[in-house]
């Protein structure tokens, strides 16, 4: 029995190295994956430090300036002349609160949003579906009311040539805010301000009190007297926020030089616990004039900004009610399969299952900088395969990660408690928004690599593996038209302005860290020798080295754009590219086959497929640790900008169709239905930018056979044509969004065929086994030279490029993988296979 617990623990200890959870011990002894609760009403001790000078992307509106926003170019409706300014996210777009102008979801174009009196402002509700109306009152301050579900009420404005100028909201909002004794609430607009997710609000209410809103319930709670005094309108002025769950509130007022913070949990009646900073912080800070934009981090830490006249005091700080203010972790990284290591395969422990795919590979560059950086003080990883920037900054209560069984954040706060402590200690990538471990842990260096999948790179390349079962292709290559990469085009181009919100989101989460935004590597040349696994021509190798540049040089605008480090890799794998190294030393997988699905001996494209496998990722942390001078960059460094495209990329023959707003990732459904089978398609109407009073036409390969007609639920069953050719095939979505844009949201399916078909279907199979692996050549991801003849076709190898000895490696002697699976809470050790690669998504 000793000699079994010894192996045992031998095991377990196997298993956290091989892991890679190199910075997580020390969370878990320490904190067990929660963070201790702040005792911001009482402190025994307090923390300040600056962590940077005043950063240039903390915008705020001018009148609701307690309010987040975005510094964003656009142009209006119809217009071409270019604009400038600061959005806040809602559920159904942006708007500017200065302005009124939003720009809805799925587009790049401004229109202004008219309330039913010209007197109103309108207000974001950040994250939610409804709209906050401001009306001033002659005698000081203004009303407060709610629109419930605004979009059912807007009604298009034309100018005499039928021109699209406004959406007017044709009733008013439905929910006025009232007190208690149902009087109007007459609040101070400057003071609102929102909880992060949206859950709640904070007001000023004249002559009164501050008031905390849960927003679901619209329940009212007085805590504080507010400054508000008439006469005396400086003291309107105060920078308020509140804590993601509520239960704190701080507010500063310079001119009553007060710098509270009140706990809700504790009160007496209309007035809560509180404590007062101000004299702690100006007796740090000399030559202290005034405080503004603060902010909760998280519910232990809050930023603001101080102006002192002096460059070397002024700038932006952290405080805290504690001994000190540190980041919980050195480094952690964030994004899509390119950061993740899909490709480089040796997948921890519980990313690579039927329920969670997010293939995060010890072989990744942020493990690998993980083990030559910070393996000593802590870093990770919690990038996942097919990430969009939705999947990294959702902090939504209601988002549900990517794993299939995911319960909501609200849920597992709720339900599952123990799980979510799991998810958070052990760095389990998939399950929550990727900045919610930001939020936590503070890591004082972050890489993300984001943004391929929300302009569809990973559908252009399955589009270009097998063009020719398409009906909108009009030769063997594919997006061969001008109107095809026109669409394209636009869409790399609008991703941009949500990657920028995106990166400034995560700067705020975490003020003190270094952002690196890291690009996408070029993959393959189109002027070399390729082997049987690329399977593109030489115009769709051209394309798509195009297409990289045109994606990097929008990410490298959006990170200068928002103050964060653009970090170039587009040359990192040159030498090693397909079609440019020999097969022994390229970098990048070519055509991978999958074992995730089928029916009989079918093998479907796997996800590995074009992805950089482990050598790769070799060269792509080399490449960044020399263009950051190993992540030492300063904060405030200027950020490169990428090369813009190639001029070339639209020059295609023009077909005539239509040019519709071109989007990938919004459609759900079956990706790999047999002929004659029936799909359930579903669509997020918002996140999509659709409407509820319009038809939207469900079509196949973009003709004009329409599979169906969308209901306004989002939901609807089809049937696939029993005679469709098998192969990749598109599901569209065809109509107009809340601009009277023409739209197309495309999802990639691929129709199975009855009976048993080749390996590398639907793809070429070339017959040929050079290595005697088992595998067909041409979905063989490395064709290493062998002594042994051919054989049947069968698996991937377990190693799908060469590995230096200095990375781990967690293949145990007997072929199998041990990994540290976590269910409900609990560890346990299961065995599994090496590899086990997916299909493209």
């Amino acid at each position: 029995m000793a000699m079994t617990r010894l192996r045992l623990l031998i095991l377990i200890l196997l298993v956290v190295l091989t892991a890679g959870v190199y910075g997580s011990l020390r969370q878990l002894s320490a904190t067990d994956g929660s963070v201790a609760a702040p005792n911001w009403a009482a402190p025994s001790i307090m923390a300040l430090k600056r962590i940077a000078s005043v950063s240039p992307h903390q915008n705020e509106p001018v009148y609701l300036s307690n309010l987040d926003c975005t510094l964003v170019e656009y142009r209006l409706v119809s217009d071409t002349t270019m604009r400038s300014g600061c959005f806040t996210p809602t559920a159904f777009g942006q708007i500017d609160a200065d302005s009124d102008i939003v720009i809805f979801n799925g587009t790049d174009e401004g229109l202004q949003l008219l309330p039913t009196s010209p007197h109103t402002v309108l207000a974001p509700w950040p994250k939610a579906l409804d709209l906050v109306a401001i009306d001033p009152l002659s005698t000081g301050g203004s009303y407060l009311s709610l629109y419930k579900n605004p979009l059912a009420s807007l009604q298009s404005q034309r100018n005499i040539l039928g021109q699209l100028t406004a959406k007017q909201l044709t009733r008013p909002p439905e929910l006025p805010l009232v007190s208690a004794t149902g009087q109007r609430l007459v609040v101070n607009p400057q003071s609102l301000s929102y909880s992060a997710n949206g859950a709640w609000m904070v007001v000023e209410v004249m002559a009164g009190s501050f008031t905390r809103i849960n927003l679901a319930t619209l329940e009212q709670k007085e805590f504080a007297t507010t400054y508000s005094r008439q006469g005396s309108p400086a003291l309107d002025s105060s920078s308020v926020t509140i804590s993601g769950d509520g239960r704190y509130v701080a507010v500063e007022n310079t001119y009553a030089t007060e710098f509270k913070v009140y706990d809700l949990h504790s009160c007496s009646g209309d007035r809560c616990v509180s404590y007062n900073y101000w004299p702690f912080i100006g007796s740090h800070i000399p030559g202290l004039r005034y405080l503004s934009h603060v902010r909760f981090v998280n519910d232990g830490l809050l930023s603001f900004d101080a102006t002192t006249g002096d460059s070397a005091t002024s700038g932006t700080y952290e405080l805290a009610p504690t001994a000190g203010i540190q980041s919980l972790l050195n480094y952690l990284g964030l994004g899509d399969s390119y950061s993740s290591g899909q490709g480089a395969f040796d997948y921890l422990g519980g990313t690579d299952s039927d329920d969670n795919r997010c293939h995060l590979s010890i072989n990744s560059y942020p493990m690998l900088l993980t083990r030559d950086l910070y393996s000593g003080v802590g870093g990770h990883s919690v990038a996942c395969s097919g990430a969009i920037a939705r999947d990294v900054g959702d902090l939504r209560d209601s988002y549900r990660g990517q794993v299939k069984s995911s319960l909501s954040w609200n849920e597992l706060q709720q339900q599952q408690p123990a799980l979510l402590a799991s998810i958070m200690s052990n760095y389990l990538p998939g399950y929550v928004a990727q900045q919610r471990f930001v939020e936590q842990y503070q890591p004082a260096v972050i890489t993300l690599g984001v943004g391929g999948n929300n302009m569809g790179f990973g559908n252009i390349l399955q589009r270009c593996v097998r063009p020719a079962a398409s009906l909108r292709t009009v030769t063997n290559t594919c997006f061969s038209t001008y109107e095809d990469r026109r669409e394209l085009l636009s869409l790399i181009n609008r991703t941009g302005r949500e990657l920028q919100s995106l990166y400034q989101q995560l700067q705020r989460q975490d003020p003190s860290a270094t952002l690196y935004v890291v690009g996408y590597p070029s993959i393959a040349v189109d002027n070399g020798q390729c082997a049987v696994n690329v399977q593109f021509n030489t115009l769709e190798l051209a394309f798509v080295q195009q297409v990289v540049d045109a994606i990097n040089h929008t990410i490298s605008l959006a990170a200068s754009a928002s103050g964060a480090h653009y970090v170039d890799i587009s040359q990192a794998l040159v030498g090693h590219r397909l079609c440019e190294a020999s097969r022994s030393v390229v970098a990048v997988n070519g055509l991978t086959a999958g074992d995730d699905g089928g029916f009989g001996s079918l093998h479907f494209l796997g996800g590995e497929s074009y992805h950089p496998n482990a050598l790769g990722h070799q060269l792509i942390e080399q490449s960044i640790l020399t263009s950051t001078d190993n992540l030492r960059l300063a904060r405030d460094a200027a950020s490169p900008v990428a090369s813009a495209m190639d001029s070339t990329l639209l020059d295609a023959p023009v077909s005539g169709r239509p040019v519709r707003q071109l989007s990938f990732g919004e459609l759900t459904t079956t990706v790999r239905p047999r002929a004659g089978q029936m799909l359930d398609i579903k669509v997020d109407m918002l996140g999509a930018g659709l409407t509820t009073d319009q038809l939207y036409h469900i079509r196949l390969d973009g003709s004009d056979l329409d599979l169906g007609i969308l209901p306004g639920s989002g939901e609807i069953s089809v049937t696939l044509p029993p005679g469709i050719v098998p192969g990749v095939h598109s599901i569209d979505l065809i109509g107009d969004n809340q601009i009277e844009q023409p739209i197309d949201i495309s999802q990639l399916i691929v129709v199975v065929p009855d009976g048993p078909l080749g390996d590398c279907w639907p793809a070429t199979d070339s017959g040929l086994d050079e290595d005697g692996d088992g595998l067909d050549d041409g979905c063989d991801p490395v064709v290493q030279p062998s002594s042994g003849g051919p054989t049947s076709t069968g698996q991937p190898p377990t190693s799908s490029a060469p590995t230096s000895s200095s990375i781990p490696t967690n293949s145990s002697p007997s072929g199998v993988t041990l990994a540290l699976t976590i269910q409900g809470g609990a560890s346990s050790l299961v065995a599994g296979r090496a590899v086990a690669p997916v299909a493209i998504e």
